[in-house]
């Protein structure tokens, strides 16, 4: 073979090995790009995977806020509003709200009046009377409460599985909002103690009613000031109050955990402690 062939091929071969490596190092580049990728997906999976089995979050502890309500010195004035009753049975499931809301609220009083610190009020004389929000805040606030707790069960569209606690206090840019908030916070923490799940962050909601007289659900990390009513008795009470929705009148199981007689005597206990907390006062022994 002449020298100029000999040449030629020796340079041919030379750049068919030459293609040859480039071609393993960007197919080594490749498979190590594939990998990295396939290691950050499994790495996203895993973290996912660890998010969807972690439990709630916990309700926020009231002490992790620097406010604190100026309370004075006991007793301490307290309106317990049980909702609905009389010809208003509210929500109908399970059972009827109002027996949810009567005989929390008959335990929850129970309490109040065994503590030298409480001087318990209501929003009626019965329960089995008649009377609208409006007229219960008004009752409310002619015996100068330092604190409102309104009782109340909550309820879902046929099928639904929905359970659960959540409650409502004052909304942002009311006079009683920060002491509402508070004392919400510490009901919300009091039943997820004993097993309650939270609904929404926490626990704690804002409600407000539209024109259309249709009510809007937003969460507590929403703090913009609305001019948009809330419930009536949060509204026209004078003292800071929440609306508690202590279980779903339409889930057996939310019912028999905390709605049935049993259930509801635990929740007052948890309800009657979330008062002596925001009042700063030791609750008497369990019995």
């Amino acid at each position: 073979m002449p020298t100029s062939q000999r040449r030629s091929a020796s340079k041919h071969s030379k750049l068919k090995t030459h293609r040859r490596k480039t071609q393993h190092r960007i197919l080594r580049g490749l498979l190590l790009v594939l990998a990295v990728l396939m290691l950050c997906f499994g790495l996203f999976l895993w973290k996912a995977a660890l998010e969807l089995n972690a439990p709630a979050a916990p309700a926020v502890s009231a002490a992790e806020d620097d406010f604190r309500p100026v309370v004075g010195d006991p007793p301490y004035r307290v309106a317990i509003d049980a909702g609905h009753g009389g010809s208003d049975p509210g929500a109908r499931g399970v059972v009827e709200e109002k027996q949810v809301t009567a005989a929390t609220a008959a335990a929850l009083l129970q309490w109040l009046e065994e503590d030298s610190n409480y001087i318990p009020l209501q929003t009626r004389e019965s329960f089995d009377e008649t009377a609208t929000p409006a007229q219960r805040a008004a009752a409310a606030s002619a015996q100068s409460p330092q604190l409102l707790l309104s009782i109340h069960g909550n309820s879902a569209a046929n099928g639904s599985t929905a359970s659960g606690f959540e409650c409502y206090p004052a909304v942002p840019g009311r006079t009683w909002h920060q002491e509402s908030f508070y004392f919400a916070r510490l009901l919300a923490g009091g039943m997820q103690s004993i097993g309650a799940k939270l609904r929404g962050r926490g626990g704690v909601r804002y409600i407000y009613y539209l024109e259309n007289d249709q009510k809007q659900l937003v969460e507590n990390t929403y703090t913009q000031v609305r001019p948009e009513r809330s419930f009536t008795l949060l509204e026209d009470v004078d003292c800071p109050a929440v609306l508690a929705e202590q279980c779903f009148v339409t889930n057996a199981e939310d019912v028999k955990r905390f709605g049935s007689e049993e259930g509801c005597n635990a929740v007052a206990r948890i309800y009657y402690e979330a008062i002596c907390a925001y009042f700063g006062t030791e609750p008497l022994p369990v019995k």
